[in-house]
């Protein structure tokens, strides 16, 4: 078949091939989803006129668009590189492999390690999925699917953007500065799979710990977290409050406790154990400053004593003028109503007897 006849070929299908892309791109996200992972991103292209010419041109070997099998691409990006290889196992197991001209690039990456590392399959839908009537009329077209983790996603964009289509074109100490930049790039790519597991074991370990060796825990996010959790001594303190003030405590976020680990720097407190002793040292206050503060609400989110409790230590602090700082440096309360606020943590330190004398 000509050029002409193969462009012309192309334009008669080429609706068919976006609402192949589209299908494709749908399906795999849904697929994703209900296997529970979680990518960076995945998009879907049709391949343009001008690109599919320029192929065509090049090879010099096709006799009909079946045999083009890049016309409809997907990229999958994933967060970390090991998350390659649980996508590939996804995908040979819903879709038909062309094992002949899929290649793993990873396996065949020159001994130098110039190029980008990244997983291309050649795949069509399964027989059993072309039977449904939405895939029926897709079941003899083929599709690539592109699988890099976001570094070596990076590597390939700036690669692309340079131009150059293979290392003999760049200049030797140029080429050596990409083989540099290719074994930085997987070394990062290494080291965020290390973080991602120790945080993963951290998680994991960080409940028997603070149970154990409470002295021994930092605050952070993660131990924070894991306190409002689990803590006894923290959820029969919110009964308290929750009778005192007819409210019911729902579960906390990550998101709704960030904030408090800067607060905890504020006052100095380090651990998971001086935080358990602020606590209770100030339980009496924290329940009169969640009276204090009630709106009216239904709800509250537990863990808001340790919030109750900052309001506390900052009733503490010597004048009105140092307790406005510490709300507008840890950017609580409305700008506007920053100093009255201020003011009235100061009379509540007053009332409550926690001003030195």
């Amino acid at each position: 078949m000509t050029l002409e006849k193969l462009i012309d070929d192309y334009e008669n299908n080429e609706e068919n091939f976006t609402h192949f892309s589209s299908s494709i791109h749908s399906l795999i996200n849904a697929l994703l989803n209900s296997s529970s992972i979680k990518t960076h991103s995945v998009s879907s292209r049709v391949k343009d006129r001008n690109s599919l010419q320029k192929k065509i041109e090049k090879k010099g070997k096709y006799t009909s668009l079946t045999e083009i099998t890049d016309i409809v691409g997907v990229r999958i990006i994933t967060h970390y590189s090991d998350e390659v290889d649980q996508i590939a196992d996804l995908i040979e197991k819903e879709f038909t492999i062309d094992a002949k001209n899929s290649i793993d690039k990873r396996a065949s990456l020159d001994p130098d390690r110039f190029g980008y590392l990244s997983l291309h399959y050649v795949a069509s839908l399964s027989s059993s999925r072309s039977k449904l009537k939405e895939y029926k009329k897709f079941s003899t077209m083929k599709f690539e699917i592109q699988i890099r983790s976001i570094l070596q996603h990076t590597w390939a964009e700036i690669e692309h953007d340079i131009g150059y289509k293979s290392k003999i074109e760049i200049p030797k100490p140029v080429r050596r500065k990409f083989s540099q930049l290719a074994g930085l790039l997987e070394l990062a790519d290494d080291q965020f799979i290390q973080i991602r597991n120790e945080l993963t074991n951290y998680e994991n370990d960080i409940q028997e710990t603070i149970q154990k060796t409470p002295e021994d825990v930092s605050i952070d996010a993660i131990s924070l977290f894991n306190y409002v959790e689990n803590s006894d001594f923290l959820k029969k303190l919110e009964q308290e409050i929750s009778k005192a003030i007819g409210v019911q405590f729902i579960s906390p976020t990550k998101d709704f406790l960030s904030d408090f680990t800067k607060y905890c720097d504020f006052f100095k407190i380090e651990t998971i154990y001086q935080l358990n002793e602020k606590l209770s040292n100030h339980k009496k206050n924290i329940i009169q400053r969640a009276i204090d503060l009630h709106s009216g609400g239904s709800q509250l989110t537990a863990g808001i004593s340790i919030f109750y409790l900052f309001q506390v230590l900052g009733s503490q602090l010597d004048s009105i003028d140092d307790i406005y700082n510490f709300l507008n440096k840890m950017n609580l309360e409305h700008e506007d109503n920053r100093y009255e606020s201020a003011s009235q943590l100061y009379e509540f330190g007053q009332k409550a007897g926690l001003k030195a004398h």
